[in-house]
């Protein structure tokens, strides 16, 4: 068809083609396709090798990373440390304000370890790095929260001059002396409080007054506790103490708290109602925070029974015990680990935690020594920053053990009985079941143990329910728990077939009284066979010596343990201390009995030869009043005492001080690194979980 020919309409000539149905194409959704609002949210989720690639992908998602700090802010370094190629990454995060990057590189400076710097005038860069990184890292974190950077400045220092501790202890007073901080004039303080010489202690209290008047709650905390000896001697004053302590408590100080129960507990030195004293000291139990479950059963017990060896060995307190394995159920609630560094998660916890509680270190030549250098200096120097990272600097939380000293003063104990709660609260150490309980729960329920099995009268006095916010009702099960894990038929063993009884041994020692080799029941010759069911009894009623002091309390903020997470041992023995009635004026005439119930049933344990828990729970029987069935529980111990030797008969470094610039290699992989090893009398032998 030729161009600028007109043709007609017809048929012939011309067709009118049938119209067709045009789709339109959809446009494809990408992460720019994304308002900028939802973008932030993703791009905040990254890792920081993520966020690189996504940077170079287009000009506008790297404006977005460039112009907007909470993106750096909140970028993640997991499993990342800084090194001569990525310093500059974590640098500028660090200056947008991300914690992680600013704890990992002044641990990095500090040890220096990461970047590559000449050996010439190495502590004075590194030690002006790290003061740098470690001042921002305090500044980034809450007005109330606990100043941390300290610990790892804390002395021993290098005697030969050099120090890069020391380096960062001056760049902090410098920058003290122009910007007086409190958080970083509490850190001088406690480095100061450190060392023997009356010059230095006299400093450090002018710091922690200078701390106080900047708002730093904790100073004023520990000007209160260096102060309390004197005001106790003038009433008047005292009483004023006393009110101050109360403030801080208030303010949010959780020591405060925690003195403040103490006192109200032992004392009313305000002259306080006796309903209003005891919700003082409840508020402390009700304000407890909840502990994440964990999912780890034989890994985490064997680790756990090689940190009480080592806390043995080293002669380290039951505090630092306590917030060790704290730092690791945390740990481990946030971040997965591979078995093959839970042990260095274990031992980087414990090098902390002694930085923070006690006098005497834990140093980290000693610690890659007690793994039986499985891992490298290098390898514990990067996970004591992620565990301060993942933590967010927060060491110390409250323990079990410290709402047992409230508890203790509040109706102390027997001495041979402290040292079964003593032992009992090590014990809940080893069974990640008990972490489903918080740890004002698990003190309580564990002191509802002790008496039952040293016999107090009543078991759970009306004293202790109104001063805790407990009653018998909410401790039961947790108690039925704690009774069948610590007091189970066997104890785990490691690959080589040896039982795990750290915690047993350490309580063999003289000091303990032997706890841990003590023969006892819930029952004896001389007592009345309603106060033999006492541990067993409903919990809405107690013992018929004290039945006028039983008044049940009322909780409904508080809800126990369903009955059905627990085991079908732990039922059965749960369903008779809920359901047994003590009173022996009437029996269960309505009930039936099922074959079953006819029986008697009996529970056997043998833990290793060395512990034997015999249970024998009969049956409640129609007619109760005439034939009572007795529940007696008998645990005897039996064992060697443990040989405890120190770290030069071991072999181990004859040195207490560390340097903080190692002479080491690369970091080596540690995924074949064996998982555990144990402190014995022999040099250490790995462990395989």
């Amino acid at each position: 068809m030729k161009a600028g020919v007109l043709h007609c309409r017809c048929s012939k000539c011309f067709t009118v083609p049938a119209r067709k149905r045009v789709r339109k194409r959809v446009p494809a959704l990408t992460l720019l396709s994304l308002p900028e609002e939802v973008l932030l949210c993703v791009l905040q989720c990254l890792s920081a090798e993520d966020l690189l690639a996504v940077r170079a992908v287009h000009s506008r998602l790297r404006d977005i990373i460039d112009n907007h700090s909470s993106v750096w802010a909140r970028v993640s370094f997991r499993d990342t440390w800084p090194s001569p190629n990525t310093v500059w990454l974590f640098e500028r995060a660090a200056e947008k304000g991300n914690f992680e990057a600013a704890v990992k590189l002044g641990i990095a400076y500090l040890y220096n370890e990461g970047p590559l710097l000449s050996d010439e005038g190495r502590a004075d860069v590194c030690g002006r790095k790290a003061s740098q990184f470690f001042s921002l890292a305090e500044s980034l974190r809450s007005p109330t929260a606990d100043p941390f950077i300290w610990v790892f400045i804390r002395p021993p220092w290098s005697p030969t001059g050099s120090c890069c501790k020391a380096v960062v202890f001056d760049r902090l007073k410098a920058e003290c002396e122009t910007n007086r901080r409190g958080p970083l004039l509490h850190c001088l303080a406690r480095v100061l409080q450190l060392f023997d010489e009356d010059d230095k202690r006299a400093e450090a209290l002018t710091l922690l007054e200078e701390s106080s008047q900047s708002g730093c709650l904790q100073s004023a905390y520990l000007l209160w506790e260096h102060n309390r000896k004197t005001a106790m001697a003038d009433p008047g004053r005292y009483l004023q103490f006393i009110r101050t302590l109360r403030d801080y408590a208030a303010k949010g100080c959780w020591e405060a708290q925690l003195s403040l129960a103490k006192v109200c507990s032992s004392d009313n030195p305000l002259g306080l109602e006796q309903r209003a004293c005891a919700d003082l000291v409840a508020q402390l139990f009700r304000s407890c925070p909840p502990v994440p479950r964990l999912f780890i059963s034989l890994s985490r017990y064997i680790l756990v029974d090689w940190l009480v060896e080592v806390t043995t060995m080293k002669d380290f307190s039951s505090l630092t015990l306590h917030v060790t394995v704290g730092c690791v159920d945390r740990y481990l609630a946030l971040r997965s680990v591979p078995k093959a560094r839970l042990q260095l998660l274990g031992i980087a916890c414990m090098v902390v935690c002694t930085r923070y509680i006690s006098k005497d270190i834990l140093t980290i030549r000693e610690a890659v020594w007690l793994t039986d250098n499985t891992y490298k200096y290098e390898d514990l120097v990067r996970m004591m920053g992620e565990v301060i990272s993942v933590l967010e600097g927060k060491i110390r939380t409250p323990t079990l053990l410290d709402y047992g000293q409230v508890l203790l003063s509040l109706l102390p104990l027997e001495r041979l009985s402290v040292h079964l709660f003593s032992y009992l609260c090590e014990l809940t150490l080893l069974y990640s079941a008990l972490t489903t309980y918080s740890s004002a729960h698990l003190a309580n329920a564990t002191l509802l143990l002790t008496r039952a099995l040293h016999h107090y009268a009543p078991i759970w006095p009306i004293q202790l329910a109104e001063y805790t916010g407990f009653s018998k009702q909410d401790l039961v099960p947790c108690a039925v728990l704690l009774y069948v894990k610590c007091f189970s038929k066997d104890a785990p063993k490691d690959y080589r077939h040896m039982s795990l009884t750290g915690v047993k041994q350490r309580f063999e020692d003289e000091a303990y009284q032997h706890i841990s080799k003590e023969k006892v029941s819930l029952s004896s010759p001389d007592m009345d066979r309603s106060d033999i069911h006492t541990f067993f009894s409903s919990p809405s009623s107690n013992s018929k010596r004290r039945r006028e002091e039983s008044l049940p309390v009322h909780r409904g903020s508080f809800v126990a343990t369903p009955t059905a997470e627990l085991s079908t041992q732990e039922e059965t023995l749960v369903g008779d201390m809920l359901d047994w009635s003590l009173d022996t004026c009437s029996g269960y005439e309505g009930d039936q009995e099922s074959e079953g119930e006819k029986e008697v049933t009996t529970l056997h344990y043998t833990h290793y030869d060395m512990l034997t828990v015999s249970s024998s729970v009969h049956p409640r029987t129609p007619n109760y009043t005439a034939e009572p069935s007795p529940a007696t529980m008998t645990v005897s111990v039996r064992g060697t005492k443990m040989m405890k030797r120190s770290m030069k008969e071991r072999g181990a470094p004859g040195t207490d001080r560390e340097s903080p610039f190692p002479h080491s290699s690369q970091p080596t992989s540690t995924a074949q690194a064996t998982p555990l090893s144990r402190v014995s009398a022999l040099p250490p032998i790995p462990l395989h979980s």
